[in-house]
């Protein structure tokens, strides 16, 4: 169950950092830093990575590892900067979300891999520079 969660953890994390890529390169969404995607993390909006946000599209967003890692997630940017993007109304719904119960099975970690790694190929595909 951990491998598969890990499996699947990495695949999404390669497709946030990818989505936002361009020509290779991704912009952190607290600081503007702009790095490769490959030395950039996958950050959340919302501490503790729990299965209600672990693999949530709406709330995570490439960071570098000094706001992400160093700095915390830099929550007061990220989350302004989420509100900025979507709206407040958005951005409460996806706060309620967060605050379910969601529990994975290994068939459900391995279809999340088996998702994203098919949406990096396509993002990977679709650029030559990555």
């Amino acid at each position: 169950m951990k491998k598969a969660k890990k499996k699947a953890w990495i695949q999404f994390s390669r497709y946030i950092r990818l989505k936002y890529a361009k020509n290779g390169f991704v912009k952190c969404y607290t600081c503007s830093t702009v790095k490769h995607w490959k030395e950039m993390q996958a950050g959340h909006g919302i501490g503790g990575r729990s299965n209600a946000v672990l693999f949530d599209e709406d709330l995570v967003r490439p960071q570098c590892v000094g706001c992400n890692y160093f700095a915390n997630g830099r929550y007061a940017v990220f989350t302004q900067n989420l509100i900025n993007e979507y709206g407040a109304k958005k951005y409460e719904e996806i706060v309620r979300r967060s605050n379910q119960v969601v529990k994975y099975t290994k068939d459900d970690y391995l279809e999340i891999e088996r998702k994203y790694k098919e949406l990096v190929n396509e993002l990977q595909a679709g650029d030559s520079l990555i």
